[in-house]
């Protein structure tokens, strides 16, 4: 299985559709899909440095536009949907009074999440459970998920051979990690939420 996703990341990266994987990715992670863009990013920058500022941006801007879609699941079906969604991380009782907590510390809190492994449809449902603002929403989640796309494309583009070379050489570790930094985002979320 791990192979098979190596093997479909590196075809993604060299594809001519990999802005829109990247985009598709990016919108859904923030929205409802449990696995993060980063992978797929790291790969894509690092193949193609000369784009990297531009395959940040589609990431961040797809990234918080999801994010507009998972504050609606909040805002309109969490009692549906967004219940769904937060019991998978196995947190429904919780996730109101952090909702309620959110109104507080909303900016702080948006963007502290949107940089930890966290996932941020759980930030992003919360919001509009809360029905925080939506322009400070906006802006804290275009500054949390664009330090964070920006950050990892410029590490790529600055050493993208050796990440290369890293990835090819400890695939599976390198997979393996990934898949760790979602099961760390769970925990946080049963630990902070």
């Amino acid at each position: 299985m791990i192979e098979k996703l190596y093997n479909w990341m590196i075809k993604q990266a060299e594809s001519k559709n990999s802005v829109w994987v990247l985009a598709l990715i990016s919108f859904v992670e923030s929205s409802f899909f449990p696995l993060p863009p980063d992978p797929v990013l790291a790969i894509v920058v690092a193949k193609n440095k000369d784009r990297a500022i531009y395959y940040a941006l589609v990431c961040s801007i797809a990234s918080v536009l999801g994010g507009f879609l998972g504050y609606y699941i909040g805002y309109a079906f969490f009692e549906t949907i967004g219940s769904s969604i937060i019991s998978y991380y196995g947190q429904l009782e919780n996730f109101e009074k952090f909702a309620t907590e959110l109104n507080k510390w909303a900016f702080w809190i948006i963007c502290a999440k949107g940089l930890t492994p966290i996932p941020y449809k759980v930030v992003t449902i919360a919001s509009g459970l809360a029905k925080i603002d939506l322009c400070t929403f906006a802006i804290a989640s275009l500054l949390t998920r664009s330090m964070r796309f920006f950050l990892l494309s410029f590490i790529c583009k600055t050493f993208g051979e050796k990440v290369l070379a890293f990835i090819e050489k400890y695939k599976k570790i390198t997979l393996l990690l990934v898949i760790i930094s979602v099961i760390v985002g769970f925990l946080l979320v049963k630990l902070f939420v």
